[in-house]
């Protein structure tokens, strides 16, 4: 498994380095997937977001890439594939990094494929409903430029980040067991996860709703106050689910997230719209980064008195 980080280290590294420093506080079982099924659908979202290429082009690329991810070996299409992403797609990205991903895209289709069965098929789950997302988002607008509910909203959250705090709990379980939290709590733990992903999704939204109007896109039809109360109620989910994992690199990697969300949130709030996108600053993350510190702390020290109190019985 080892070879797998290899793969896709020094790309994680270039498209993400934020993303890439979180996953080092992993542990070791849950890295190698979440860092491959990061890489899988950060390739799929520069397709998807790649602004000069034809709609029919991202359609087809998006299509392509989920019945690549799903087979289990390669086959004439992948040929075909690659060069539809390196010759038609790539060309119209500005971002290096981004280029550089889409041609490694089958390497790290051979990476997915050595893992083992039920970590390949949870990545393959949430790649599926991400791609669902992106191909919904490309096509939702094209009659009017405005959700039509708040469960568009709702499901569209879902689709491109709730379905990844479901990847994660489902994934810490399979490979940690209950060193990753109680079987008992499995249910609320995927409740929570997706709720937190929702929540995340939901303040980008929020934060780049001036960029995504001019693009013709708005994924919000009611109050924006409204759905920043929700956000937050699905931030404090992602505290309390992150205080519910079992060792401290889980709950730093997974609360972390969270509070700078909350952060954001408070941001938002305060900065009327018009006035540009928000932007948290580096004293916040700071900030943040010795919040999560002590938070994990606390909760270690409340597992070490409870075990000892139970030892003393």
């Amino acid at each position: 498994m080892a070879q797998v980080v290899d793969v896709t280290g020094e790309l994680l590294k270039s498209v993400s380095r934020s993303f890439y420093l979180t996953i080092q506080f992993l542990p070791r079982q849950m890295r190698p997937a979440v860092a491959l099924g990061y890489m899988l659908a950060r390739a799929t979202d520069s397709v998807a977001d790649a602004f000069d290429t034809p709609q029919e082009v991202k359609l087809r690329a998006l299509q392509a890439m989920r019945c690549a991810i799903d087979a289990d070996e390669d086959n004439e299409d992948l040929q075909a594939l690659h060069e539809l992403l390196t010759q038609q797609v790539a060309p119209t990205i500005p971002c290096e990094a981004e280029r550089v991903l889409l041609g490694e895209f089958c390497t790290c289709l051979s990476a997915l494929r050595v893992f083992p069965e039920q970590q390949r098929m949870l990545v393959r789950k949430v790649l599926g409903t991400i791609i669902e997302g992106q191909v919904w988002d490309l096509t939702a607008f094209d009659a009017c430029d405005t959700v039509q509910t708040d469960d568009d909203t709702r499901r569209y959250t879902y689709m491109v980040a709730g379905c990844v705090g479901a990847f994660w709990t489902e994934l810490g379980y399979a490979t940690m067991g209950e060193a990753f939290c109680q079987a008992s709590r499995k249910d609320l733990m995927l409740q929570a996860g997706v709720r937190y992903g929702q929540g995340l999704q939901l303040i980008n939204i929020l934060r780049d709703r001036e960029e995504d109007a001019r693009r013709g896109r708005h994924y919000l039809c009611s109050d924006a106050t409204k759905w920043l109360r929700r956000a937050e109620s699905y931030m404090n989910d992602g505290v309390d689910y992150s205080r519910r994992l079992g060792t401290f690199r889980l709950r730093f990697a997974s609360v972390l997230p969270a509070l700078i969300g909350k952060r954001t949130l408070r941001l938002l709030a305060d900065t009327p719209l018009g006035q540009g996108k928000v932007k948290i600053r580096r004293r916040a993350v700071y900030g943040a980064l010795l919040q999560a510190v002590g938070l994990c702390l606390w909760r270690k020290r409340r597992v070490l008195a409870y075990s000892e109190q139970k030892s003393q019985k």
